[in-house]
């Protein structure tokens, strides 16, 4: 009869990952009589050596050599085997050798040497026999030796006198329970986690430690000694087209053990929390490639419309995936009015719809589309403080915000806008970058460690997010790579179960918005989509541009194109003014305003200015800036290039 066991895989000249062996438990016994076979054949090759060699000098100085030399190297060998097995081995070793040189001299079958070959023959035999029971009883002694000297118990034991339960082997893990004495906590573990890696010869991410959330003295230790992620993960494709956002978690890539990792954007009440998403990565860490396979699992969802912001890679990066969005904004000054109109006139036009229908965050199946806005290189807006107020409000009115840059500092971003999210994804960073910046203080201190990666490991990350179990939160990921051709593809495929824009947000969005037809009128009571045929559109407007004076380059009689394709924002200006009276009439509409009743201005109120005077919205943002300069100025800045207060009309 034979059962498997296992043992723990290691690192460093023996097999890699897990593996079984067979014993047969009928021969369990035979290590238990290899010291008395041994002690028993030690007699009458003790009394060929006096035969031989008995009144031989030369016999007796080798016999004392080689037994010098066989304790010294017991005394090395048991070092990986603990202390006490270490020095009952090494006695046992220098007493045989003691009394083979004597019995050899003095014949084995004289006293005292008969006598202390019976009586060694009985102890010797029952130490090893107490020393192995002692070992199965103990279950820190199972822990495996490696090349590096100690098993995983004496490495970590070595440390405040831990207490290592038996290790269990999971696939190519190795786990075991830790419990520190009384008045220690697993920090001391946590601390020394590059000197377990290096005892036990293993990278510093392959060693991890689990709280146990109910004490601060127990937890888990594990430890996977080859890398799992080093082959490419190939994009399996979309993870669940034709269905909802809110149905299942958007796929990326897998874990170390092997599971499938995705994250949920949308919440559920009781379950978890809807969530906006920050990426943090340095160049080459692999965040362009997560980015596309995301966006296209989003784009194959029914429910879901994608808004990207890049100001930097305009559309280099969103290629595959551009005609699946709702909108692409490259530009400095349309994001700028983007936020600003998100802040101020979608997310409560959004919210305002959901109350209508009883709900307090989006959920699958109601009147408005889950829009996703994703701000790619946003380090330049991490401080704007529309975008803020995005990150403050915009999870209840069903919107999420993805950022992605490659360092969090605090001169990168406010601690308010850092405070908002509650999903992190931490690819390889620069080694010195503080890894708390990007996730939070319990992943790093159970093993995370993105900054031992850097760059040399494309699609490596950590990731925290809710839906998730913490305790995955440490564990080593990497995201699937996929062909740029393949992933338009599915964008294209899939287009049809894409359902357009919500009217709600479509005319919350019309200001920016490309050209192309946007509902009008007020929201349907019900809150629901305006699906009216009857119903006249209207072209949506867009700073610089006078929807009633259309271009002389459009012929009248023929249809115009209402493609939503996503496209940059192009300005049709007229004739330029003279700067004197762009000026003028720049003064001259704040003026107007001003006795309309506001006391503030945007920019992007100021579309008839441009239209005007034909300059372009960037010539707008420095004749505004003018007018706070000065003796009497005549705004005053309450955002950076965004609001001002008029401060007079004179």
């Amino acid at each position: 009869m034979a059962r498997p066991r296992s043992r723990m895989p290691r690192n460093g000249g023996l097999p890699s990952g897990a593996y079984s062996y067979t014993v047969d438990l009928r021969s369990a016994a035979i290590p238990y009589l290899v010291c008395p076979a041994g002690c028993l054949l030690a007699w009458p090759a003790a009394a060929a050596s006096h035969h031989w060699w008995g009144t031989n000098p030369w016999a007796a100085a080798g016999i004392t050599a080689a037994g010098t030399g066989l304790t010294v190297l017991t005394w090395a060998a048991g070092r990986a085997r603990g202390v006490i097995r270490q020095r009952v081995s090494t006695m046992l070793t220098a007493t045989g050798s003691v009394w083979a040189l004597g019995a050899t001299i003095g014949a084995p079958w004289e006293r005292p040497w008969l006598d202390l070959w019976a009586g060694g023959t009985v102890v010797a035999s029952v130490a090893v026999a107490v020393m192995r029971l002692m070992a199965k009883a103990n279950p820190g002694e199972q822990a495996a030796t490696t090349s590096g000297g100690g098993g995983l118990a004496e490495v970590v034991a070595a440390l405040k006198d831990a207490r290592i339960g038996r290790p269990k082997v999971d696939g190519a893990k190795v786990a075991a329970t830790i419990t520190m004495p009384h008045g220690d906590t697993l920090a001391d573990v946590e601390g020394s986690r590059e000197s377990i890696a290096s005892a036990l010869d293993v990278a510093p991410t392959a060693v991890r430690v689990h709280r146990d959330p109910d004490s601060v003295r127990t937890g888990r230790i594990e430890v996977v000694p080859v890398d799992q992620l080093r082959r490419t993960i190939e994009w399996a494709g979309p993870s669940a087209p034709g269905r909802s956002v809110g149905d299942a978690p958007l796929r990326f890539g897998l874990a170390e053990d092997g599971e499938p990792v995705g994250m949920w954007l949308t919440g559920r009440p009781g379950v978890r929390p809807a969530t906006h998403v920050r990426a943090t990565g340095m160049t080459g860490s692999g965040k362009t490639e997560w980015a596309l396979v995301v966006m296209t699992d989003y784009l194959t969802r029914t429910d879901g419309a994608l808004i990207v912001v890049d100001t930097v890679k305009r559309d280099q990066t969103v290629k595959p995936v551009k005609d699946g969005l709702t909108l692409l904004i490259t530009e400095d000054d349309h994001a700028e009015a983007f936020f600003d109109i998100l802040a101020e006139q979608v997310i409560p036009a959004r919210t305002e719809a959901l109350g209508r229908e009883d709900l307090t965050e989006w959920m699958p199946g109601c009147s408005l589309s889950h829009l996703t806005v994703w701000v790619e290189e946003s380090a330049a807006w991490s401080g704007h403080p529309a975008l803020v107020q995005v990150a403050e409000r915009a999870r209840s009115a069903g919107i999420s915000l993805v950022l992605s840059q490659q360092r969090w500092t605090h001169d990168r971003a406010p601690t308010s806008l850092r405070s908002q999210f509650a999903t992190n994804v931490c690819f390889g960073i620069d080694s010195r970058d503080d890894p708390s910046l990007a996730l939070t203080g319990e992943t790093v201190d159970a093993g995370a460690s993105p900054q031992s990666w850097g760059s040399s490991k494309p699609g490596y990350l950590y990731i925290e997010s809710p839906g998730i179990p913490t305790t995955r939160w440490p564990i080593p990921c990497r995201s699937e790579l996929a062909n740029r051709t393949d992933l338009a593809e599915a964008v294209a495929g899939w287009a049809t179960v894409r359902q357009p824009l919500d009217p709600v947000t479509a005319r919350a969005l019309a200001p920016v918005m490309p050209t192309t037809t946007a509902p009008t009128g007020p929201a349907p009571a019900d809150g629901g989509r305006d699906d009216d045929p009857q119903e006249e559109p209207a072209m949506a407007t867009r700073p610089g541009v006078n929807p009633n004076d259309p271009p002389d380059d459009v012929d009248p009689s023929k249809e115009l194109d209402t493609t939503p394709t996503p496209r940059r924002f192009s300005l049709a200006l007229p004739k330029q003014s003279s700067p004197e009276q762009a000026r003028e009439v720049l003064r001259r509409h704040i003026t107007a305003l001003a006795e309309q009743g506001h006391t503030e201005v945007r920019p992007a109120d100021l579309g008839d200015v441009l239209a005007e005077v034909g300059y372009t919205a960037k010539w707008l943002s420095k004749a505004l800036a003018e007018l706070t300069t000065g003796p009497t100025p005549l705004l005053m800045p309450l955002t950076r290039n965004g609001r001002y207060r008029i401060l007079r009309t004179a």
